[in-house]
């Protein structure tokens, strides 16, 4: 299916929640300041998604990756680059490629920050849910795929890594800088899983420790006041093939969190690679020769 054109279906509203933002620039001088005023209150919010879908043949099915921004749950929104150009690649592989936003926002005590990860949690399931009741989009509920930076990740990984009833199925998980709150929960799923992380990530662990830790952030308090430890992308490599789950682990030898977008906010060669790993990886659950 490579080659075919897509479409675009910009700012869907798939939920209507409470919190206190749900997109917000990153980098953007001023941003936090703003931002933590809004912490206030709680508000009415419009959660909307980007959908990116091949034009043209409707005949279906066609498989389904979810991506999801990073941000510390705190920034970040749908229309980021690195999210946009990989959705626009798998929708001209066939599949319905969608960029979420979900709530952000938090005080930094740890009690907090986990809420504000669980109500993320809600709104990607919130957003799975609604794509999978549009019958017009042709998806195969059993090739469903998540990935995510960051945060992004975090939420992948959670996505497809919970008690199984209730939930469809995720196959397989770009897991890019991510990382699990606890190892045992690879026991939940059999689940594939594609990981990059640099082992020199200043942000979240590569094996096993604090967030930010090593960012040079002095403006954060001592991270286990609003933290549990984290598992990074090697521990969670390495317990996955314990597991006997299908796995993959590229170790980036560059420094810096952000491996796919440079500071002129331009792709990296290593978006291509992620780009193109993923799509080799998930095309051998979904029986595609990408």
């Amino acid at each position: 299916m490579a080659g075919e054109g897509l479409l675009v279906e910009r700012d869907v509203v798939y939920s209507t929640v409470r919190g206190y933002w749900c997109s917000a620039p990153v980098g953007e001088k001023g941003t936090t300041a703003k931002l933590i005023l809004q912490l206030l209150k709680k508000r009415p919010l419009e959660l909307k998604m980007d959908i990116y879908k091949p034009e043209g043949d409707t005949s279906g099915p066609r498989p389904l990756l979810l991506m999801m921004h990073g941000g510390s749950f705190f920034v970040g929104h749908k229309e980021e680059k690195g999210q946009a150009g990989w959705c626009e690649y798998f929708a001209s592989l066939g599949y319905v490629a969608v960029s979420i936003d979900y709530r952000l926002g938090y005080l930094a005590t740890r009690k907090d920050v986990a809420a504000a990860e669980e109500r993320a949690l809600e709104d990607a399931d919130a957003a799975l849910q609604y794509l999978l009741g549009r019958e017009d989009l042709h998806i195969d509920p059993d090739h469903i795929f998540a990935a995510g930076t960051s945060a992004g990740a975090i939420l992948a990984l959670r996505l497809a890594f919970r008690p199984a009833e209730g939930h469809p199925r995720i196959r397989a998980v770009a897991n890019c800088w991510g990382s699990v709150h606890d190892l045992s929960v690879l026991e939940l799923s059999r689940t594939a899983i594609l990981s990059f992380q640099s082992p020199s990530d200043p942000i979240m662990p590569y094996e096993c420790g604090y967030p930010f830790r090593t960012s040079g952030r002095g403006f954060w308090p001592p991270t286990q006041w609003f933290s549990k430890i984290m598992y990074g992308t090697k521990a969670v490599h390495d317990r996955a093939v314990a597991l006997g789950l299908r796995a993959e682990h590229h170790p980036c030898q560059e420094r810096g969190h952000r491996l796919h977008i440079d500071r002129e906010g331009n792709f990296t060669p290593r978006f291509y690679e992620i780009r193109d790993s993923m799509a080799a990886f998930f095309g051998k659950e979904s029986g595609q020769a990408n």
